[in-house]
């Protein structure tokens, strides 16, 4: 019994070790910062500063629309410097940003991705579509692709090239467009890189067609669940068709 109990209480204290090992944390206004030991305080330090500038400028953005419907979550945010994950990652109000990326950009081995993807995932966390909850994310990941290009550093789908200009030249290595009722579950489905590559593309320029042509505001409102057609006057394959003039006229 006195054996067991020893075992019992040296894993607790392993266990406890290891979870606060785990659970450093720096805060700043509106969110934490939480990371390991192997991570330097710096870089650390860098994701808590960007992340920072990235909820001020993300959440002004959407702030210019009356349409906004706000912030979709109540918990505290957090934002988890991961060793397992290989991508940036969100759920719920908690972000996860690989650490690897970051130990990476901290040491300047950045291979063309200087950028964490903090813009996209704050706005996964600071605006949900009306859709999300059915795992439709069309236009939650076309507005956070819209959003990482505008104001995010070289990272994934685009790596900063223009959006439509990127959509064109993924489209041809892909063999043609996605139609657009079949983007995401290209995406899911993750078989072909170029393909997910180009649902991400498509789903972001899209996003931007919608925000050039009718405004933010009516954006969002299509965002939050209102018909498209009463909004824009046209139906998807309409939008699609207006949409897909503009990217078919552009030469690479």
């Amino acid at each position: 019994m006195r054996t067991f109990s020893l075992v019992f209480v040296l894993f607790i204290s392993m266990y406890t070790s290891i979870s606060m090992a785990q659970e450093l944390t720096i805060t700043r206004e509106g969110f934490t910062v939480l990371y390991d030991k192997t991570v330097p305080l710096e870089a650390t330090e860098m994701v808590a500063s960007r992340a920072e500038k990235g909820f001020a400028i993300v959440g002004a953005y959407l702030a210019q629309a009356k349409s906004y419907a706000g912030k979709p979550y109540s918990e505290p945010i957090k934002i988890i410097i991961d060793p397992k994950n290989d991508g940036p990652f969100q759920r719920g109000a908690t972000i996860k940003i690989p650490q690897t990326r970051v130990l990476n950009i901290h040491k300047g081995n950045t291979e063309g991705r200087t950028d964490i993807g903090l813009i996209h995932e704050i706005t996964h966390v600071l605006a949900a579509s009306f859709n999300r909850s059915n795992r439709d994310r069309f236009y939650d990941d076309g507005l956070a692709v819209y959003l990482q290009h505008r104001f995010g550093l070289s990272n994934y789908p685009n790596f900063t090239q223009d959006l439509y200009l990127s959509t064109v030249e993924v489209a041809a290595k892909h063999g043609s467009f996605i139609p657009l009722v079949e983007t995401e579950a290209t995406r899911r489905a993750n078989e072909s890189r170029t393909g997910r590559q180009l649902a991400y593309l498509q789903e972001g320029a899209f996003t931007q067609f919608l925000i050039e042509n009718y405004g933010l505001n009516a954006y969002f409102r299509i965002y939050h669940g209102e018909d498209l057609k009463i909004v824009t006057g046209k139906s998807m394959d309409e939008l699609e068709s207006d949409w897909l003039k503009v990217l078919t006229a552009i030469k690479l």
